[in-house]
């Protein structure tokens, strides 16, 4: 019987050190794309503010010297894909649940991951979040729901020609063959930068809402307006791309701090990853003692270990019922 107890034990401090090492193992795992995820914000950030730095450069330049810059944002463009891409292992970082294939569409910027946030445990009732999902941050699909700054609409509402402060933010209906996935724009076949508001897709490409939230889309917003051809426009116009080339000044300031948010709450979650890798060596470093004494009894070890433990269940049982009673006696009992 004494020897029964001790094997019990002994099965348990094995099981839950092997438990431990699962824990530890989710933890490195959950490290390693944790740390990845903020190197690719860090590098996106970093060509946010060199795209929001181009455009102080831009007033007062030749159409000639526009089409050099929108060059290099296609180039910048391209880098953000390749960071949406990022692969670790055999999995793509900001895919979601599908981190099977490519989260963005190198040829039209369109989100094709899921937009879940992967959850896995890390201890006994204490889980994290071991991703984040492309939708949050580089594009926008349907699948991810409409949302609600971005609501359908019957192409009403400011005309950034004349509202350069109040850019609309909702969806035209008078799009033909309407298609809310965001794409680098809705329908890429479209001039829309120099588009009057009675233009197919002229709200959806001037949608401050998905402008500032999603990288891709603020991007592609900047390199259309540089490459509008200005012959033949109207002064006004022309007033309204170089009014659209102050926005996305803006877009990518409102960026650049959703990115920098990202990144903070990733850095949250990888200290609290080092917080319980370190409370999990230690409680393995514990049961790995534990585990040793009980394998160096003797059987009269053994024998007096079951005794002493029998002897603190007994009296912790009375500690309850003293307890018990205690919690049932009413207040007037001591008056």
């Amino acid at each position: 019987s004494d020897n029964s107890s001790a094997m019990t034990r002994i099965i348990g401090y094995k099981d839950r050190l092997n438990e431990i090492e699962q824990y530890k193992r989710t933890i490195a795992t959950t490290t390693i794309n944790l740390n990845a995820t903020n190197t690719a914000l860090r590098s996106l950030k970093d060509l946010l503010q060199t795209a929001k730095n181009m455009i102080i450069k831009i007033n007062g330049m030749t159409q000639e010297d526009r089409n050099i810059y929108a060059k290099q944002v296609e180039g910048m463009k391209q880098s953000i894909i390749s960071i949406a891409n990022t692969k670790i292992g055999e999995r793509y970082l900001f895919g979601g649940f599908a981190g099977d294939k490519p989260p963005v569409d190198s040829q039209t910027g369109f989100y094709q991951g899921t937009n879940d946030q992967i959850i896995v445990e890390i201890g006994k009732g204490v889980s994290i979040s071991s991703n984040m999902p492309g939708s949050d941050i580089f594009s926008f699909n349907i699948t991810s729901g409409v949302p609600n700054d971005a609501v359908f609409s019957n192409g009403s509402g400011y005309d950034p020609s004349t509202n350069p402060n109040e850019f609309d933010s909702t969806f035209g209906a008078i799009f033909t063959g309407f298609n809310p996935n965001t794409t680098y724009v809705n329908n890429p076949n479209q001039t829309y930068s120099a588009g009057p508001p009675a233009q197919a897709s002229y709200y959806d490409f001037n949608n401050s809402y998905l402008n500032e939230n999603y990288v891709l889309r603020a991007i592609n917003f900047f390199q259309e307006s540089l490459e509008v051809d200005p012959v033949g426009l109207t002064p006004q116009q022309k007033t309204q791309i170089d009014l659209r080339i102050d926005k996305a000044y803006q877009y990518f300031e409102k960026l650049i701090q959703k990115v920098s948010q990202k990144e903070a709450d990733v850095s949250i979650r990888l200290v609290k990853l080092k917080e319980q890798n370190d409370f999990l060596t230690k409680l393995s470093a514990d049961n790995k003692d534990y585990l040793s004494e009980e394998l160096a009894m003797t059987p009269d070890d053994i024998a007096k270990t079951n005794l002493l433990i029998q002897m603190k269940e007994q009296s912790l049982q009375s500690l309850r019922k003293v307890s018990s009673d205690f919690m049932k006696t009413s207040l007037f009992d001591f008056i």
